[in-house]
């Protein structure tokens, strides 16, 4: 029955309680949620935990994993990488064409870029950190210009964390 005069309107017998059936599935999502909650917490602390574990070991092989890199750059610098090899070895000659195009374009981008694209004909393909060390410049500097002035020219490619040369 409805009892418009007193202001309450009361649902017919036979409908569902919409109201009482939203309040209840609103108290079990607010329910699901506050568990979600507490497992992204607990997620986050095992996380924390599993890293704060690893920096000491982190810390005790930087110097290691530097030299290394370091090592690891002068031989490809002096003997080429693995790809190199496979493609016909450090040694290959690269046609005289395209050396005086690179040429034009080393001297119209200038000396670090310059240095950058020497690295890349040397050895093809090299991550940051190679072509840091193969042009003799900061990894920072590598990223902010070599990269950089050559991906404004379209001159390089990337993959999977590597870059070499377009063709010309």
């Amino acid at each position: 029955m409805t009892r418009y005069l007193e202001g309450r309107i009361e649902p017919e017998s036979d409908e569902p309680d919409v109201i009482t059936s939203l309040q209840r599935e609103n108290r079990e999502l607010r329910q699901q949620l506050a568990i979600a909650n507490q497992e992204v917490k607990r997620a986050r602390a095992e996380a924390d935990e599993a890293v704060s574990a690893l920096r000491p070991l982190q810390r005790q092989l930087t110097p290691l994993y530097k030299a290394l890199q370091g090592i690891f750059g002068e031989i490809e610098r002096v003997a080429g990488s693995d790809s190199d090899e496979s493609a016909g070895g450090s040694g290959r000659s690269i046609d005289p064409r395209v050396l005086a195009v690179w040429q034009v374009w080393k001297d119209r981008l200038g000396g670090t870029v310059a240095k950058g694209i020497d690295a890349l004909l040397t050895h093809r393909e090299l991550d940051t950190t190679q072509l840091a060390i193969a042009a003799g410049v900061d990894r920072s500097t590598v990223t902010r210009t070599i990269i950089y002035r050559l991906n404004q020219a379209k001159l390089i490619n990337k993959s999977g964390g590597r870059y070499s040369l377009k063709q010309l």
